[in-house]
């Protein structure tokens, strides 16, 4: 046999085995060490081999729920509040565009030369 078919081979080998033991130990790993959720407090121990939930479990369950629908409460205030003030400014922007293009208007009816608008600010003054 040539030496490339034995070294690809080997290589075959190693590949397999290295993927192999890998897995076995990210599996390993995994099982050993529980990691907490970030920001989440431990729950309480559990009687092992039980489907009876413990008075503690339920007031800690009961606890996360209430700070979750907090978070997400605070998250919807800030969004509506967020998308409130968009919508001012946009009927300002709007409300400022109007205005530039009457004065001007009034400018050219007196016979005045004008610098023309930037494209960006003619694009959204004609897309309203």
């Amino acid at each position: 046999m040539e030496t490339s078919s034995w070294l690809g081979l080997l290589a075959v080998v190693v590949s397999t085995l290295g993927t192999v033991a890998g897995t076995w130990l990210g599996r390993t790993r995994t099982m050993v060490q529980e990691i907490p959720a970030e920001g989440l407090p431990l729950a309480p121990p559990q009687a092992e081999g039980t489907w009876t939930v413990s008075p503690e479990m339920y007031r800690w369950f009961q606890d996360q729920m209430t700070a979750l629908h907090q978070r997400i409460r605070t998250l919807e205030e800030a969004e509506q509040a967020s998308r409130s003030r968009a919508d001012r400014t946009d009927r300002l922007l709007g409300l400022a565009l109007d205005h530039i293009s009457q004065q001007d208007d009034r400018m050219r009816a007196a016979g005045m030369p004008l610098v023309p608008m930037a494209p960006e600010l003619i694009a959204a003054r004609d897309s309203r």
